[in-house]
């Protein structure tokens, strides 16, 4: 019988595996919830429960997939206030910037679990070893090359909000175990002019 299980990420908050049955290797993030349908060969073979590969079937080497929930948070709520550049969740306050010719819009937005590692984070991974996993702000799936708004670490944006790279560590672990209960969503974000 299947059983709930999540992933366990690397250093980066990332964990490999194989697409089924093609063994393509992709990552997922961390704390993504599964569901473990077989144990075979030092292999677990699982179904992802949320994120953008829910309903994909993978596999792993044993010992990568933890067996029940891990303290999972209510829904995030932030906001993004633009003329101020702070960013408050409830850990606090960081500076955030967005494009100011390109800003993200005023209203509230969707953050999703991060949906791969993203190597423009590279940059950034002495000031958080979490800098590749970005949160999409939206509706369905991003489309690189769209205008696609992300909650990121950096020091320059095109239109996202773009968190301080030395704050990014703490607001990472706090949002990775946010729920919305959608399989999508770790909460939303309000800017705010």
């Amino acid at each position: 019988m299947p059983e709930k299980r999540y992933t366990v990420g690397g250093m980066d908050g990332w964990l490999n595996v194989k697409r089924e049955p093609s063994g393509k290797v992709i990552a997922v993030p961390e704390f993504t919830q599964v569901e473990l349908a077989r144990s075979s060969g030092g292999r677990d073979y699982f179904a992802a429960l949320e994120g953008v590969e829910r309903g994909k079937n993978f596999s792993v080497k044993s010992g990568n997939l933890k067996a029940g929930t891990p303290a999972y948070r209510a829904p995030a709520a932030l906001q993004f206030s633009l003329g101020r550049e702070l960013l408050t969740y409830p850990g606090g306050q960081v500076k955030a910037i967005t494009h100011s010719r390109n800003p993200i819009p005023a209203g509230v937005h969707p953050i999703q679990l991060p949906d791969f590692p993203h190597q423009l984070g590279m940059g950034y991974m002495r000031q958080s070893t979490y800098a590749k996993s970005w949160f999409y702000l939206g509706q369905g799936h991003a489309i690189l090359g769209n205008n696609d708004r992300y909650l990121h670490p950096g020091a320059v944006s095109a239109g996202c909000i773009t968190v301080d790279p030395s704050a990014w560590t703490q607001l990472y672990q706090h949002l990775i175990l946010c729920r919305s209960g959608d399989g999508k969503t770790v909460g939303s974000v309000t800017v705010v002019r």
